[in-house]
């Protein structure tokens, strides 16, 4: 009985620095054309298509496609701080929390969050944006939030309580909002409890 089957080989053909996303640092890569082989018995006999290039970090061993060669980490950097940024003015918008004083609540949730101030004329003109005619707040909330890690979630509902927690509610007010909150940034609220435990943990050590 013939075994056949096809494999997969790959030919060095460049290499170069490029911004590993898997060091987060500048790192070597080799760049590989993937072949397909038509084998017999398990042996690469003959090439039967090419499967276009993958770039190979040197350090970590990450597999890319080519596209990867044009990853600018500063710029996304500065694109999830202004989707953060985006997120929190829409949960302000979203759940009426848009007074002067969330304002202010909203720019040290940002620089404690990010590191970074935020003026709050721009707030406010981002507060503007979000209530226009025909804005959807929750939509960009369902949108953006699904883009982000758990542990980046988390942290944003940490800076949604300290919004929150400007004026004078009970604690069964900040439950209710943040886990409206949790549900349109896509996280199970079937466990809200151990992620509200989380977030007045985090909330606490600041």
């Amino acid at each position: 009985m013939l075994i056949t089957g096809t494999t997969h080989l790959k030919s060095k053909v460049g290499t170069g620095i490029f911004s590993c996303p898997q060091c987060e640092a500048e790192a070597p890569f080799t760049k590989k054309k993937a072949t397909e082989y038509f084998t017999l018995y398990f042996i690469p006999i003959f090439p039967i298509g090419a499967r276009g290039h993958v770039i190979e970090c040197d350090v970590c061993r990450g597999s890319f496609t080519e596209d990867i060669l044009d990853y600018d980490p500063d710029a996304e950097r500065i694109a999830n701080q202004a989707a953060v940024f985006r997120i929190l003015v829409s949960f302000m918008v979203y759940f009426s929390k848009s007074t002067d004083k969330h304002v202010a609540a909203c720019k040290s949730a940002y620089w404690r969050l990010l590191d970074q101030e935020v003026p709050e004329e721009v707030i406010q003109k981002e507060l503007q944006l979000a209530m226009q005619p025909g804005s959807d707040p929750s939509k960009f909330i369902q949108v953006e939030g699904a883009t982000f890690a758990p542990e980046a979630k988390i942290q944003i509902l940490v800076s949604a309580k300290e919004i929150i927690r400007c004026e004078p509610v009970d604690e069964e007010h900040v439950k209710i909002v943040l886990k409206q909150f949790t549900e349109l940034m896509g996280m199970p609220t079937n466990d809200f409890e151990s992620i509200y435990q989380l977030i007045n943990e985090l909330s606490n050590s600041y």
